[in-house]
């Protein structure tokens, strides 16, 4: 008997909707992704981050609400990187809480660390340090995603 139906590498969005669809199949569900990446890349450092960035930006220069209030509109007047950086991971925190909500929601059990194949159906996921854990699955869904070039 295995631990899981299916397991997951990897929680962007092709993770997410492989690991949902199969909970809500009834198999038991678990996927696997670091701490800090649940979401992906999508979500932590790539389109959501920037385009946050893109509408503080816009949002903080009154560039949107100009032609209402006239060219002098200003929401601020110093935007500083904080600024954007912290706009910027209040989203990224709002969306990972919603993706971990969905996981809870559909009792897809989430496994924090590193995932690697140890046998066809076994995967130690290597967490806090050295301490690897073994987990076994029917099927491994790899949904890892890319880096750039």
């Amino acid at each position: 008997m295995n631990d899981f139906d299916l397991l997951v590498l990897g929680s962007g969005p092709g993770g997410q909707r492989a690991a949902i669809a199969a909970a809500k199949l009834g198999r038991k569900v678990g996927i696997v992704d670091r701490r800090d990446m649940i979401g992906g890349v999508c979500i932590n450092t790539g389109t959501i981050p920037s385009k946050t960035l893109r509408e503080a930006v816009l949002y903080l220069t009154g560039l949107n609400q100009r032609e209402l209030y006239g060219q002098s509109y200003r929401v601020k007047e110093d935007i500083t990187v904080a600024d954007l950086g912290m706009r910027t991971q209040h989203v990224i925190g709002r969306e990972t809480d919603v993706v971990r909500s969905q996981l809870a929601r559909n009792r897809v059990a989430v496994l924090p660390g590193f995932g690697r194949f140890l046998e066809p159906n076994v995967v130690g996921i290597i967490s806090n340090g050295d301490r690897e854990q073994k987990v076994t699955a029917d099927r491994v869904v790899i949904a890892t995603g890319t880096r750039p070039a």
